[in-house]
């Protein structure tokens, strides 16, 4: 009988010859915990200004919703329409649709427009809800491409409270094209894709608040 100290060494011997084969199979995808640098951690800002004004009627302002598997801290890239890949060296401070739902809120303010963000939350009613759903929101590689584009898709619905009824929906889709691959460029071409889109959001939600009767 093979003494259980031996026995040990052995299954460790050979674990560690195993390990490079599993991590060269896996691509170089598979990763052991704490190895490596930290990964930087990014935020999205709200533009400075929009060219559009609020109205007086306060919105609710509905959690945001996000198609895909895009919700998550991990930035997310695609080399083709069908394959969802994340960076390896970044992450998001926060989930986008925090993310989205902040930088929301603050554009709105910054338009002078009155908003809620909690369903009985505010002291007046909501006139009007804005429900939004993130559908895209990576960074593109296609074709090979060495210098990516970033999407921002959303698709956003106004409905007018009490009593019910639809005021509009629409689809809001922006792209910007990084200045380098480097992720600073990367991350600022996201930023510069949410900015277009809110303020698209903004402007046409307002709109749509004053023509509505």
């Amino acid at each position: 009988m093979m003494p259980i100290r031996l026995t040990r060494r052995l299954g460790v011997a050979a674990l560690s010859l195993l390990m490079p084969v599993l991590l060269t199979a896996c691509g170089g995808l598979v990763k052991l915990p704490n190895s490596g640098p930290a990964p930087g951690l990014y935020n999205l800002t709200a533009p400075s200004t929009v060219g559009a004004s609020g109205t007086e009627a306060l919105l609710l302002i509905e959690d945001p919703t996000v198609s895909g598997g895009l919700d998550t801290t991990l930035i997310a890239r695609r080399s083709s329409p069908n394959e969802l890949q994340f960076f390896a060296e970044a992450r998001w401070a926060g989930r986008p649709s925090v993310m989205l739902q902040n930088t929301l809120v603050e554009t709105f303010e910054g338009a002078g427009q009155a908003v809620s963000q909690a369903r009985g939350g505010a002291v007046v009613p909501a006139q009007y809800e804005l429900q939004v759903n993130l559908r895209d929101f990576q960074a593109e590689y296609f074709q090979g491409a060495q210098t990516p584009t970033v999407r921002v898709r959303l698709a956003i619905s106004l409905v007018r409270l009490g009593p019910l009824a639809s005021a509009g929906r629409t689809v809001i889709e922006t792209t910007v094209q990084a200045t380098s691959p480097e992720m600073p460029a990367v991350i600022a071409a996201f930023d510069q894709a949410v900015h277009d889109a809110l303020g698209q959001t903004v402007a046409w939600t307002t709109e749509r608040m004053r023509a509505a009767p």
